[in-house]
């Protein structure tokens, strides 16, 4: 079987009608990041909604870092931009990204999130997916500004076990081109798709891999 029709098999064990009628979902998870390779794991809790007709999420965490306050995070595509924004206490600003680089992380970002929202490959209208090996895909979406591409790894049964891309990896003030990793595990049936549950994604460094973000989702809500 080729690759799309086993990915397709393998994510909607109902058939593709159920899918179909997901045209956005609300995902709520918990989890925990690390800025670094030697930093702490922080925990977070988050909330996020992710579109299946086009390349649009809004990603909203509240991080606890065992201090007095907590950490609000809004990560977002949306109308054909990405959006990365953290404050303190809801008034100070920690971080504000925006711009090109920021535009080509976030829509890889959507496009990975197949593995949990795989209604995603038929709802897009300008999804295009291509073959480029025996167990590997390349999903572009053709209306994108910045042309990014991501790659997901099927496994023989049709599962969407990993993603791959080269992303822009804040350093400092500027951004550097990283590859970059993503492991989806834990599948299970919700309204007959079969999506992942638990996610981690790393850098791949030039020293070694640097895992800096793993979690479980534990909802799943479809929306109109």
């Amino acid at each position: 079987m080729q690759p799309v029709a086993a990915l397709k098999a393998f994510c909607f064990p109902g058939g593709e009608a159920a899918a179909r009628r997901v045209r956005s979902l609300r995902t709520t998870e918990h989890g925990e990041m690390r800025m670094s390779l030697k930093g702490r794991w922080i925990p977070f809790t988050s909330e996020s909604i992710t579109d299946t007709t086009q390349s649009g999420f809004r990603w909203m965490a509240r991080i606890n870092p065992g201090k007095l306050t907590t950490i609000a995070v809004t990560d977002a595509y949306e109308n054909g931009h990405g959006h990365l924004i953290a404050k303190t206490a809801g008034i100070v600003k920690l971080i504000d990204l925006e711009g090109h680089d920021t535009d080509m992380g976030e829509i890889q970002r959507y496009l990975s999130s197949i593995a949990f929202c795989p209604a995603i490959l038929l709802n897009h209208s300008s999804l295009e997916c291509t073959e480029v090996g025996p167990d590997r895909l390349r999903l572009r979406d053709k209306n994108g500004p910045t042309g990014a591409t991501v790659e997901i790894g099927i496994s023989a049964a049709g599962e969407p076990l990993s993603c791959h891309a080269d992303r822009p990896r804040a350093v400092g003030k500027t951004t550097i081109m990283t590859p970059w990793t993503g492991s989806c595990a834990g599948f299970r049936e919700w309204e007959g798709l079969r999506v992942a549950t638990r996610l981690e994604v790393s850098w791949l460094l030039p020293e070694g891999p640097f895992s800096y973000y793993r979690s479980e989702i534990t909802s799943f809500t479809a929306m109109p």
